[in-house]
């Protein structure tokens, strides 16, 4: 088990060994009853006193983690969460003894691919097949089959083909998002996008904010890294500025990373006021901000342009914003192509690394969707969606009002494809998914969006990705499980 320490953080050795094994737990990297190295083992891997490795092993313990035997050793708990997946655990135990630099993967823990079909997904955030724009698709690759067929034998530039960039440059016009084909950089949807930003800007030693909750992808990224995640509580307008000022008292931060617009998991959007504040901050502390924008579009339609805050990049005035667009939330989660957008050396540095990562996005597939984006049809036709989704989320926030007890918290209105909700304290949402399985839906709880110790009594759920007649039942198994839960919580209480 490598486990990096910094020893000039603030934080405790024992906290930052406690959280790095309670991350790979959860994440399922060390499956149930695996057998934790003893604690003299841990001592002299991590060169730490055998103080600190008991701590570190009660902590664990302590929550519910782990399970300690006198004179067996410490193992992971066989908590039924791991169950309710369809997951084969390898046939060879000497695999876990393989030592790995992955920290943590909660994105992929709970994703709703690993789960029987027949299980309705409040899960993933994407748009049902049926409503994506496909005829156009259609077209779209038809059109390149005929006029592009010497692409499937070539390479694309690393950067992403000029044609397609430049494509994308005129369809970004249209939303007022002001950029030119030299700032853009194809990437393989919006996460490798964040990827890409960990892997050269993030190190041992280095700070990144994270709004907190936040998307559990990028929190994986960063971890990865091996960088300090610092929590940055969101209100109802985004992350927290207030808080960032009171941390560079004493705390050096080197990136921002924050979702502006339909925060990821609370659906916030930030005003124009405090995308300035942000802005400032990160000017005078010589910050970085990665934003990432998936949600822009849907909101256009019942957001008047006007009111609609524009992106931290068009506010950017030095090239500190790097700028992540990807198009898997409301027109082709299945292609997996998204866009980022920086300058200077910040971009060159981003593109040396992409052209390590993968040489490039497909030629093809960039070449097919050029007449997509040049299709006029094409915004009318997310203006449609847009409008069909915001009375699909209206029906949501209503049925929500009328079937959840009181006590558990959900949000009035809602930006992007997720509302999150807030059981009461005490209940914890972890332990609700083997029961929402069996009763035939799946949902995400609250506790993969926190980068450290996380609140375990919130989940999220996404509305867009099941049809018309599957999503009433769904969301009758998930009121009456909740329910269930706060009725059976209250009266132990």
């Amino acid at each position: 088990m490598q486990i990096l320490i910094d020893r000039q953080s603030p934080v405790p050795i024992r906290e930052q060994i406690y959280l790095e094994i309670a991350q790979r737990i959860r994440s399922g990297l060390l499956e149930p009853n695996f057998r934790l190295p003893s604690v003299r083992t841990l001592a002299e891997e991590l060169h730490i006193s055998l103080v600190t490795a008991h701590q570190v092993y009660k902590m664990l313990d302590n929550s519910g983690l782990t399970e300690t035997t006198r004179g067996k050793g410490t193992f992971v708990r066989n908590r039924e969460l791991k169950t309710a997946v369809n997951n084969t655990a390898p046939p060879f135990d000497w695999q876990l003894s393989i030592a790995d630099y992955l920290p943590r993967a909660s994105f992929w823990s709970q994703s709703s691919i690993r789960l029987p079909p027949h299980i309705l997904d409040l899960a993933s955030a994407c748009v049902h097949h049926s409503l994506l724009p496909t005829p156009l698709i259609q077209s779209s690759i038809r059109q390149t089959l005929e006029k592009y067929p010497h692409t499937l034998g070539q390479y694309a530039d690393f950067r992403g083909d000029t044609d397609f960039i430049l494509a994308l440059t005129q369809y970004l016009e249209c939303l007022s998002i002001h950029l030119k084909p030299h700032q853009l950089l194809i990437t393989s949807g919006t996460q490798q996008g964040i990827d890409l930003f960990a892997r050269t800007f993030l190190g041992p030693g280095d700070t990144i904010a994270v709004e907190t909750p936040c998307f559990s992808g990028a929190i994986d990224a960063f971890r990865l890294a091996h960088a300090n995640l610092q929590p940055i509580p969101v209100d109802a307008n985004g992350i927290r500025v207030d808080i960032l000022e009171d941390l560079a008292l004493h705390l050096r931060l080197k990136a921002i990373y924050t979702v502006p617009t339909g925060q990821n998991p609370t659906g916030a959007i930030m005003p124009l006021s405090r995308r300035e504040d942000l802005l400032a901050f990160a000017r005078e502390h010589n910050v970085l901000i990665l934003e990432d924008e998936p949600h822009r579009e849907l909101e256009m339609a019942r957001i008047k342009n006007s009111v609609l805050p524009p992106p931290l990049k068009a506010l950017d005035t030095d090239g500190r914003v790097i700028y992540l667009k990807g198009f898997s939330k409301f027109l082709f989660p299945g292609i997996r192509l998204g866009v980022l957008a920086a300058d200077g050396s910040i971009y060159n540095r981003l593109l040396a690394a992409k052209s390590i990562a993968d040489l490039g996005s497909p030629l093809w597939l960039q070449k097919s969707l050029l007449p997509f984006f040049q299709n006029p049809l094409l915004l009318k036709t997310i203006g449609k969606l847009s409008i069909f989704l915001d009375t699909r989320r209206k029906s949501v926030l209503q049925t929500l009002e009328s079937r959840l007890d009181p006590r558990i918290i959900r949000p009035r209105q809602s930006a992007g494809l997720h509302l999150w909700l807030s059981m009461p304290a005490g209940i914890n949402t972890d332990h609700l998914v083997p029961e929402a399985h069996r009763r035939g839906v799946h949902f995400l709880p609250g506790s993969i969006f926190y980068p450290g110790e996380p609140e375990t009594n919130h989940l999220r759920i996404c509305w867009t990705n099941l049809t018309d007649n599957d999503l009433p039942e769904a969301l009758d198994i998930l009121c009456g499980l909740l329910n269930d839960a706060v009725n059976s919580h209250c009266h132990k209480s």
